[in-house]
């Protein structure tokens, strides 16, 4: 990302007024250059549990694991870019309902970088991250015939709490907290039918 400050010559590119209201501003522009490059691994297993009882039947495990790694001269730009994600989880699917348990994690995301300010103490190559963090999501369906369900979603069992970070290299631990975000937990319920 590059960041220039207000001229003339860009407010009236822009069409922007020229009145001096935005001369405390800057101009914040992406280009695509350089170049990168993304590695990485995804496996995925999905089993049916067929060997069980009769009534046991119907369970099903799968997961997921994805790890990459990314190189080259354009790596600061890759905003988003995670390295680590995996999830698994099990089900039971019976001819009128089904039930499933999942969980998923996603490793530290680098988010952006933040704009050098002397003033406030931030130095080059400080970035904003999203901290690792966990999901356990459990739902539900029963089909009371063939065109009316009714289903259930509990999300981010335990409640879900976000860790914003911000820092460079050599920050220490204990200074790289930004923000913590309590979000709690998602409950929904419905009916679907057709008609």
């Amino acid at each position: 990302m590059t960041r220039t400050r207000v001229t003339p010559e860009l407010l009236q590119f822009y069409g922007l007024p020229e009145d001096g209201s935005l001369s405390q501003y800057e101009f914040a522009t992406r280009t695509n250059a350089g170049n990168a490059t993304v590695k990485g691994v995804e496996i995925g297993y999905r089993q049916s549990l067929t060997f069980l009882p009769r009534w046991a039947r119907g369970i099903q495990l799968n997961g997921n694991f994805t790890r990459l790694s990314s190189s080259g001269s354009a790596t600061a730009d890759l905003s988003g870019f995670n390295p680590k994600k995996y999830s698994g989880g099990v089900s039971l699917t019976r001819e009128r309902y089904s039930m499933r348990l999942t969980y998923s994690f996603q490793d530290k995301t680098r988010d952006s970088a933040t704009p050098v300010s002397v003033a406030n103490g931030i130095p080059a190559n400080t970035f904003n991250y999203t901290d690792a963090y966990a999901r356990w999501i459990a739902d539900a369906q029963y089909s009371f015939n063939k065109r009316l369900t009714f289903y259930g979603m509990l999300k981010d069992i335990g409640g879900l709490y976000v860790h914003q970070l911000r820092y460079t290299t050599g920050t220490p631990d204990y200074a790289r907290g930004a923000r913590l975000q309590k979000l709690g937990y998602t409950f929904t319920i419905g009916v679907k039918g057709t008609f």
